[in-house]
């Protein structure tokens, strides 16, 4: 016996109860009831034909990227653009000013740093400096953003989208 769902049941028990009434036992009820099959369990004489599932649909492997949340800011540390490789170590990047936004731990001759996400920046923009530190005691060092905010030696960042951040040792 199949699954009938309420709402389907309530749809027809409506359908029932809206048929015009009539008599159970009135003139002619004994002929059609001589019509009916002698075997309440016989089949009626339905057709149907049967469609096919489809075979070669295709599966999608790609990978959705999840947006940006509008009130933060996405970057990533790149050495793409100034020719360079990444040294063992790690790098911070910080709104000018000093405050902290991400780092990134790097092996040496690595490139990029992969999009960090979910940055919480001071402003809708703001610019950045990154510095290199090797550890220990040496001083961390600046490094040269290859593509800067205009007029500014420094990089950007905003809310609401991906931005690399392209370095260069100095």
């Amino acid at each position: 016996m199949k699954y009938i769902p309420p709402f389907f049941a309530l749809l027809a028990i409506l359908f029932v109860l809206a048929m015009p009434q009539r008599a159970a036992q009135g003139q002619g009820f004994a002929e059609k009831m001589s019509a009916l099959p002698q075997e309440p369990d016989a089949p009626l004489a339905v057709t149907s034909t049967p469609t096919p599932l489809p075979t070669d649909v295709p599966v999608s492997t790609a990978t959705p990227t999840p947006q940006p949340v509008p009130d933060l800011a996405c970057l990533r540390i790149n050495f793409e653009m100034g020719g360079d490789v990444a040294q063992a170590g790690t790098y911070e990047v910080v709104e000018l000013g000093g405050r902290p936004l991400a780092s990134w731990t790097a092996r040496a001759g690595w490139t990029d740093s992969g999009w960090i996400r979910q940055i919480n920046i001071s402003f809708d923009a703001v610019h950045v400096q990154v510095f290199y530190d090797a550890g220990g005691d040496a001083a961390p060092v600046e490094m040269k953003i290859v593509n800067p905010a205009p007029g500014t030696p420094y990089g950007w960042v905003a809310r609401g989208m991906c931005h690399a951040v392209e370095v260069a040792w100095p």
